[in-house]
């Protein structure tokens, strides 16, 4: 293998792989493990252009300078990884500060033409891959799953090619910037090739995180509510579907609550539709506060909600929709020229499994009609009966009346 000709190809590549990312991480900068990527891309790319003029160019910037580079890129490859599967920032400022001293170190060791000083940034890439391999492989069963289960064997392959070349380093090229005698080796050569390669591979990963990432935004934003965050209607249905089949089949508990503004119409109307939104905004966060983790709160119309509680008695939802309807009428909400108050009207009803989910939420939404009729900021629950759910007046559980705001 000619050496020329590997890097001249290899840095053709590599700056297509950079304008790729680049304008990737551009155009989805919110998404700040692509930022971390289109870095490494960067850095990697200004590495390998001083690794490819070496023995032309001065070799504190053809070794040392590169050497640090190629630091620096698997530093950043690692925070971007990171990122996607921990859902964080690298936030480790020790371990910035260590790595910061390492590169200091290592200036110094090379002037000095201390032997075997390539160990001091071999070893730390060495280990930053490793340790990328292993937070991927732990987080595999994770929503980034087939994308971090690919990338952590490319990523101990790169462990391991940069521990070849620790090792390849440490007996034949002994002192910082012998490694131009290196371009007809074979073992320097070849593994120079391979690192290149898993490179290629971790970048197509790297795409394939991003790609996942927006998938999952899609699906959030198909499923969720664009003012309030809560789930929409579709995806209500879809999980009613999911619970109730659940609860047939093991016998487990289901309810639900469909609560609604009361006369939100005269907020609108008074106050204006931003004032509106403000309400609905600061309901979902407050109900939201209040329920479990796995309850499930969806708007189902303007001004109307449900929320499916698994794994609850018919009390137990009512219960809860006696503290939501408590803390919604203590909120203050802050608007503009004035404070809004309201409150909610709510009715609770038990999945019956002889029943479809739907027949579930027409009797929680004629207990919340039927709450409204007896004056507002009021929580109802029906027991499961065909006579009263035909009658909707007729024995409603009242658990609090308060005079209307």
């Amino acid at each position: 293998m000619d050496f020329g000709t590997f890097f001249f190809t290899n840095i053709v590549s590599v700056t297509v792989f950079t304008v790729c990312i680049g304008v990737l991480a551009w155009n989805n900068r919110r998404v700040t493990g692509m930022t971390w990527f289109a870095g490494a891309q960067v850095v990697g790319l200004a590495k390998l252009i001083l690794q490819g003029i070496e023995g032309k160019a001065p070799r504190v910037l053809t070794s040392l300078t590169a050497n640090e580079l190629y630091v620096v890129s698997m530093v950043m490859q690692w925070a971007g990884l990171y990122w996607f599967v921990m859902r964080k920032p690298a936030g480790h400022r020790r371990l910035w500060i260590a790595i910061g001293a390492i590169l200091a170190i290592y200036i110094v060791t090379f002037f000095a033409h201390t032997p075997y000083a390539g160990n001091l940034l071999s070893l730390p890439t060495v280990g930053f891959c490793a340790y990328s391999a292993w937070i991927l492989w732990k987080h595999r069963e994770g929503p980034f799953g087939a994308a971090a289960r690919v990338a952590s064997v490319i990523a101990g392959g790169q462990a391991a090619v940069a521990l070849f070349r620790a090792v390849v380093g440490s007996v034949r090229y002994i002192h910082p910037g012998d490694s131009i005698y290196a371009h007809k080796d074979p073992y320097w050569l070849y593994s120079l090739a391979v690192a290149s390669f898993l490179a290629s591979c971790m970048t197509m990963c790297e795409m394939w995180f991003l790609v996942t990432e927006l998938q999952r935004e899609l699906d959030r934003r198909a499923s969720t509510d664009p003012l309030t965050g809560a789930l929409n209607r579709r995806s209500m249905e879809e999980s009613a579907q999911r619970e109730s089949a659940r609860s047939q089949r093991y016998g487990n508990q289901l309810s639900m609550i469909v609560l609604d503004i009361d006369h939100f119409k005269q907020l609108n109307d008074t106050r204006g539709h931003a004032a509106g939104d403000c309400a609905l905004q600061t309901l979902v966060r407050a109900m939201s506060a209040l329920l479990r983790q796995q309850d499930l709160l969806a708007r189902v119309g303007g001004e109307e909600f449900a929320i499916l509680l698994p794994d609850s008695s018919v009390a137990a939802a009512a219960a809860t929709a006696e503290r939501i309807r408590q803390a919604v009428a203590g909120l203050d909400i802050e608007f503009e020229s004035g404070s809004i108050r309201i409150t909610i009207s709510a009715g609770v009803a038990e999945f019956n499994p002889a029943c479809d989910w739907e027949e579930m939420m027409r009797r929680a939404d004629a207990a919340m009609y039927a709450a409204k009729r007896r004056g507002r900021n009021l929580v109802s629950a029906r027991p499961d009966s065909d006579e009263e759910a035909a009658e909707p007046n007729a024995n409603l559980t009242q658990l609090r009346l308060l005079p209307t705001a």
